[in-house]
């Protein structure tokens, strides 16, 4: 359905602007901007029905800025990736919310540091990992790199002034989960752990 209407905006844009040779494309993004709105519909949703807005806001901001900058895994279906998100999403939120309870100004510093090495780290080995625009250069590719280094940096020092202001520790919790949540999908091995996911439903489906 998602495909279908796509391919009519994209005929009717491209008509329109005049470049019939570049349908696909135009249908690609606009594929992209359909699914991407409905998942964070979903997902925010989801969160005001349970009580998580907010948390869920925290996250969902901080994985798409990175996950435009460094790229990251992809399961093989809308569906699933929207369950997986989902889930995993809400969860984090929950347990921001919970642990803010617990966990002291030197607990969420080390936990910030930590944050920002491992993203240092992932993005300067494996950034951008399985991006969406999979026509990019090498050029490119080294350009969004630095981006992405850049980005660390200035949304660690942004994390950081809000500790020290004392801003709401469940806020920062759900950004600092919600970026090493997606920091880790350009690791090889959330590849490995999502294709094992994916062959286990596979078999499920076809038994």
């Amino acid at each position: 359905m998602i495909s279908y209407v796509s391919e009519k905006i994209a005929q009717t844009l491209s008509t329109y602007v005049d470049r019939a040779a570049e349908v696909d494309y135009i249908r690609y993004g606009v594929e992209i901007l359909i699914r991407g709105t409905i998942k964070i519909t979903v997902l925010l949703l989801a969160a005001y029905l349970l009580d998580l807005f907010f948390p869920m806001l925290s996250v969902l901001l901080t994985f798409i800025i990175f996950r435009f900058l460094t790229g990251g895994h992809h399961y093989s279906t809308y569906l699933r990736c929207l369950i997986a998100g989902l889930i995993i999403m809400l969860l984090i939120s929950f347990i921001s919310i919970k642990l803010a309870f617990f966990i002291d100004f030197l607990g969420i510093l080390t936990l910030l540091c930590f944050s920002v090495l491992v993203g240092l780290f992932l993005s300067y080995k494996y950034a951008p990992s399985n991006h969406f625009y999979k026509k990019m250069t090498e050029s490119q590719k080294k350009k969004l790199k630095k981006y992405s280094l850049a980005a660390i940096l200035i949304w660690g020092l942004l994390i950081y002034s809000l500790i020290l202001t004392s801003y709401s520790t469940e806020i920062v919790l759900a950004s600092l989960f919600g970026f090493l949540f997606q920091i880790g999908t350009i690791h090889p091995y959330s590849y490995l752990i999502v294709n094992k996911v994916e062959l286990i439903l596979e078999r499920r489906k076809n038994t």
